[in-house]
């Protein structure tokens, strides 16, 4: 198994390292422009990835098994649960703010058509 990527959440590591550990969070996403602009390395389907906590220890290793990319506007309440949001209507609270001020940071800002790269995946081993 070789380890390419090293994933660190952005708001609150810990937590949700954790949910991930426990099955609570078996999906991810993050900007798409973030990866057509080099700011961010793309991973693919069936690689593996390192969660680090807060203090960039690893917590677990994890398999990509499905990539989408799906606009902000049409994240279901599914997606929102796998991503260990708890529903559709937290999530939105979540990312509206936190991809808000990545999208300020590189001169854009978020709209429903904005992109975002919707990873699931699997624990293959915790530490």
């Amino acid at each position: 198994m070789k380890i390419k990527h090293k994933i660190q959440f952005g708001s609150d590591a810990d937590e949700l390292a954790k949910k991930v550990q426990t099955g609570e969070k078996i999906a991810t996403s993050s900007l798409y422009d973030y990866y057509c602009m080099n700011l961010k390395e793309r991973i693919k389907e069936n690689e593996y990835a390192s969660i680090l906590d807060s203090h960039g220890r690893e917590v677990c290793i994890i398999q990509i098994n499905r990539i989408e990319t799906i606009e902000f506007q049409n994240i279901t309440n599914e997606f929102a649960i796998d991503e260990g949001d708890g529903d559709l209507e937290n999530w939105l609270k979540i990312h509206t703010e936190y991809y808000s001020l990545l999208l300020d940071k590189i001169g854009k800002r978020l709209t429903g058509e904005t992109k975002l790269l919707c990873e699931w995946f699997t624990v293959v081993t915790s530490v």
